[in-house]
């Protein structure tokens, strides 16, 4: 019985032994805010050595992650971008922690481009006047992010640095976005407006003749340009595209930036025009006045001799009727009866100038007032 309890004691203070050996394992306590432990990167974003295009987290941040808890103030003034200028440099006005380890530096500026469209599929996907980004990063220029040894954790310990990281963003001249995106469907026939933007200042005596669309449409179209970024196609005086069809737009090589920069190769995007339809009318509703004339409008021009066999109201009202350009409107001879509900039809018979006629017949009411 002794031995059996000397040999339990011993067990016992060997486990008390080693417990306490491994509380402790691998730690110096004597000095948690010793200079001996160095801050060091852990990753960043782009990675060192990254090659655009689309490298960059959105708004263009830089992020960069330590390996300790750093001091702010230290680490926002130690990082700096290099080559900084009017283009693009860190705003250190916005630059802060993500948390305690990881610091986002926003590059600005970041310009925007503001668009509005008059075609229901695209207002569907994206709010009037919606605003792209778009970086302002010189084409084919490597950024250095250097991190200098001013930064410090929130103990005092000096970064282990300087460090530094290289990436590219836009390593050659290229188209970044279009109207209508590649494979759109039922884009105006009558309003196509057909946007091509690049990710730089582009060379407008070059632009012209660079854009081409199939099947080609007679006349002259008109080039303008979006802030010297992009480049718009419309169409010509007096023209429409087909309905139902599908176009091809090619930007050719010709086209170069300012700096001379040419696409490596020819940029080509599709799209599908609408059937001819009426798209809307006025007015509507109750409470009409009685003096009202009446509109429909279409994606489409108008050929004004099938307008008089297509329209008809009821009850009925003598009137007269005329088609400018895509605009049909009927001008009552008298005023319209009061507190009476007419319905106003256009039938199938309506063409467009090219001879195509409307897919659907348009059917819509309104009730005058007192």
């Amino acid at each position: 019985m002794e031995v059996f309890m000397r040999a339990y004691g011993f067990l016992f203070l060997l486990i008390v032994f080693l417990e306490g050996c491994g509380s402790n394992a691998g730690v110096d306590t004597t000095n948690v805010n010793s200079t001996s432990y160095a801050p060091t990167v852990v990753w960043t974003d782009p990675v060192p050595g990254a090659v655009g295009p689309n490298i960059m987290s959105p708004n263009n941040t830089v992020r960069i992650r330590f390996s300790t808890l750093m001091d702010t103030r230290s680490v926002i003034h130690a990082v700096t971008l290099s080559p900084s200028n009017e283009s693009v440099y860190i705003d250190t006005n916005t630059a802060t922690p993500v948390e305690g380890t990881t610091f986002a530096f926003p590059l600005t500026p970041t310009p925007v481009w503001m668009i509005g469209f008059s075609d229901a599929t695209i207002n569907s996907r994206f709010p009037p006047y919606y605003q792209i980004y778009y970086s302002s990063f010189i084409v084919g220029q490597a950024y250095t992010i250097t991190i200098d040894s001013s930064a410090h954790d929130i103990y005092g310990d000096s970064f282990a640095g300087p460090a530094s990281f290289v990436f590219t963003p836009e390593p050659y001249f290229r188209v970044t976005d279009t109207y209508p995106l590649n494979n759109d469907t039922s884009i105006s026939p009558v309003y196509p407006y057909i946007t091509v933007r690049f990710n730089a200042i582009i060379d407008t005596s070059s632009a012209r003749s660079s854009l081409t669309l199939s099947p080609p449409v007679g006349g002259s179209a008109a080039i303008y340009y979006y802030g010297s970024w992009g480049l718009s196609w419309s169409l010509p005086s007096g023209a429409m595209l087909a309905s139902e069809t599908m176009y091809t737009v090619t930007i050719g090589t010709t086209i170069k930036d300012i700096n001379r920069h040419a696409l490596p190769s020819p940029y080509s995007f599709s799209f599908s025009t609408a059937p001819y339809i009426v798209s809307a009318s006025y007015p509507s509703g109750s409470g009409v006045s009685i003096s009202s004339n009446l509109s429909m409008y279409c994606n489409f021009l108008i050929d004004p001799a099938s307008l008089a066999s297509a329209f008809s109201i009821s009850p009925s009202v003598n009137g007269s009727l005329q088609a400018n350009s895509s605009t049909i409107t009927f001008t009552p001879q008298s005023s319209l009866a009061p507190n009476t509900t007419y319905t106003v039809t256009v039938s199938t018979a309506l063409r467009g100038a090219n001879g195509t006629a409307v897919k659907y017949p348009y059917t819509y009411s309104f009730t005058t007032g007192s």
